[in-house]
């Protein structure tokens, strides 16, 4: 079970993996849509060992935690954010969706973004 600082550190490695792309050109734009993904995930684990959970195992358990914390029951957007992350990478591995750059950039600058910011407010305030 990883701890919160281990969390943070995969997140920022896939951050930094989506960094190596020049998504204007890369022909990988699902799988920076899938990475961005998991560094969310690892941003929302990180917070939640901070809180003590650190028992997820499936997708189900990622979707209750966001029922089971205040912290994320007093922020939906959270969620709505984690959702539409984990929809496109999942639509990116399984439908073979095709992105466009702009899209997976949106991804990144905003969704990716938002839930990076909330969760370090919230780790740095509690």
């Amino acid at each position: 079970m990883a701890t919160e600082r281990e969390h943070l550190r995969q997140a920022e490695h896939n951050e930094d993996f989506v960094g190596t792309f020049d998504l204007t050109r890369t022909p990988y734009l699902d799988w920076a849509a899938t990475v961005i993904f998991y560094a969310a995930l690892h941003y929302i684990r990180a917070l939640a060992a901070r809180h003590r959970i650190r028992n997820i195992s499936r997708y189900a358990e990622m979707d209750n935690l966001f029922d089971r914390l205040m912290v994320f029951r007093r922020n939906p957007g959270v969620y709505e954010d984690y959702r539409q992350l984990k929809d496109d990478s999942r639509a990116a591995r399984y439908d073979m969706r095709r992105f466009s750059p702009e899209e997976v950039m949106g991804l990144r600058d905003e969704e990716l973004r938002r839930i990076n910011q909330f969760v370090r407010t919230q780790l740095a305030a509690t």
